[in-house]
C-alpha cells in the first residue's frame, strides 16, 4: 500500500507554492494576520493596577477641580465605588479578576480557533477572506473549543492528580478529601500503584492523540463538510479506523516535519533578531549621548521612556520580519495535514482544485463540494 503521510510531504510543497504564489501583498498580509493570531494555544496578557481603588482615587484627585465644578454626581459615584472596593473582601476581588481573566482567555481561544478555520476556508476556496468567514465559523470554533478543552482536561487530569497527591502526601494541606486521597494513594502496594500509573499514562496518551486528530483532521473536515465537531469526528473516525498503520506513519513523519519547521523558524528568528538587536543597540547608544551617558537610560524618566520605545519598536520589527517565514512554514504544515487526510480518504480532499497537485480539475464528490463555497461558508 502507499503511505499517504509520506506522499503528502511532496504534495504539501506544491500546494504551498500554488497557494502563496504568485506573490500578492494583500493576500500575504491577510495570511500573516491569520498566522499571527490563530495558533493552537492562546497567549493573552491582562494588566491592571494592583489596587483598583487607588487608581480610581488618583483619577478623582487629578480631575478633582473639573469633577467638583461640573459633575458633582460623578465624584459621588467615584467615592461610592472606591468605598465599595475598599470594603470588598480580597477573596472576592481575586475571584472577580480570575473570572475576567478566564473569560478573556476563552474568548481569545475561540477567536483563535475561528481564524484557524478561516485558514482552512482559504485552502478550500483559494481565496483569503477574513471577516465573513470568521463570523460564519464562530459557532464551529465554539464547539471546537469545548471539545479541545475537554480533551485537554482529560489529558492533564491524571498528571494533576498525581502531582497534587504527591504534594499532599509530603505535606498535608488541611483539606480532608485531598489529604485522605493522598494517604490512600500512598498506602497502595507496588502492583496497584503500577497499574494506576499505566492506566493514567494510557488516558494521557489517548487524550493527547484525540486532541491532535481534532486539530489536524477534524477541524478541516468540519470546514469541508460544513458540520460540527461531533459529526466531524464521526467522519474522520470512519476514514482512519481502517488505516492505523498510515496514522502511525503520519505521526512519525509529522514529528520530523515539525522539527524541520522549528529549525527553519529558529534560524530566521536568530538572523532577524541579531539584526534588530544591532540596530536597537545602536539607537540606544545614539540616544544616550544627549542624555549624559548610558547610565541615564535607566536612571532618568526620559531614558527609561526611550528604552521602552526602542524595545517596543524592536519587538514589532522582529515580528514583521519573521512573519513571512511563519506564513510559509505554517501554510506548509497545514497543507501537509490536509493532504494526508485527503489521501487517506479521497472524499475529504479539502484543497481547492487549483492548488491541489493531485486534482484532475474537478471538484471532489462530497457533500461539502456540491456547491461552490461562498463568503457565508
Amino acid at each position: 500500500m502507499g503511505w499517504h503521510a509520506v506522499e503528502a510531504v511532496d504534495d504539501a510543497v506544491e500546494t504551498t507554492r500554488r497557494f502563496l504564489f504568485p506573490f500578492s501583498v494583500v493576500r500575504w498580509a491577510k495570511l500573516a494576520f491569520l498566522v499571527f493570531l490563530m495558533g493552537g494555544s492562546a497567549n493573552a496578557g491582562v494588566s491592571g493596577p494592583a489596587a483598583p481603588d487607588a487608581l480610581i482615587g488618583g483619577i478623582s484627585g487629578s480631575c478633582g477641580s473639573w469633577v467638583a465644578g461640573t459633575e458633582p454626581g460623578v465624584a459621588a459615584f467615584e467615592n461610592a465605588v472606591s468605598n465599595f472596593l475598599a470594603e470588598m473582601p480580597s477573596d472576592w476581588l481575586i475571584a472577580a479578576v480570575g473570572v475576567v481573566a478566564v473569560l478573556g482567555l476563552v474568548a481569545f481561544s475561540v477567536v483563535s480557533l475561528s481564524l484557524r478555520l478561516v485558514f482552512y476556508h482559504a485552502l478550500r476556496t483559494n481565496e483569503v477572506r477574513l471577516w465573513r468567514p470568521f463570523l460564519g465559523r464562530l459557532r464551529q470554533a465554539t464547539g471546537l473549543f469545548v471539545a479541545s478543552a475537554a480533551l485537554w482536561s482529560l489529558a492533564a487530569g491524571p498528571i494533576a492528580v498525581a502531582v497534587l497527591g504527591a504534594a499532599a502526601a509530603e505535606t498535608p494541606i488541611g483539606r480532608g478529601p485531598l489529604d485522605s486521597f493522598a494517604a490512600t494513594v500512598g498506602s497502595l502496594s507496588i502492583g496497584p500503584a503500577v497499574a494506576a500509573g499505566l492506566l493514567g499514562s494510557a488516558v494521557v496518551l489517548l487524550a493527547t492523540l484525540a486532541l491532535r486528530l481534532t486539530y489536524e483532521f477534524v477541524a478541516p473536515t468540519m470546514v469541508f463538510e460544513e458540520t460540527g465537531v461531533l459529526a466531524g469526528w464521526r467522519r474522520v473516525w470512519r476514514a482512519v479506523s481502517g488505516e492505523w498503520a498510515d496514522l502511525v506513519v503520519y505521526l512519525a513523519v509529522h514529528f520530523f516535519v515539525a522539527v524541520g519547521i522549528a529549525v527553519v523558524e529558529g534560524i530566521a528568528l536568530v538572523i532577524a533578531g541579531s539584526a534588530v538587536v544591532v540596530v536597537a543597540g545602536s539607537a540606544l547608544l545614539i540616544a544616550a549621548v544627549p542624555l549624559g551617558g548610558l547610565g541615564a537610560l535607566t536612571s532618568t524618566a526620559v531614558g527609561i521612556a526611550t528604552v521602552a520605545i526602542v524595545a517596543a519598536v524592536a519587538v514589532a520589527t522582529l515580528v514583521v520580519l519573521t512573519l513571512p517565514v511563519s506564513v510559509v512554514t505554517r501554510s506548509y504544515l497545514i497543507a501537509y495535514e490536509v493532504a494526508t487526510i485527503g489521501g487517506i480518504d479521497p472524499d475529504l480532499r479539502l484543497l481547492h482544485p487549483d492548488i491541489d497537485p493531485d486534482s484532475t480539475g474537478d471538484a471532489p464528490a462530497s457533500a461539502g463540494a456540491d456547491r461552490p463555497p461562498t463568503d457565508r461558508d
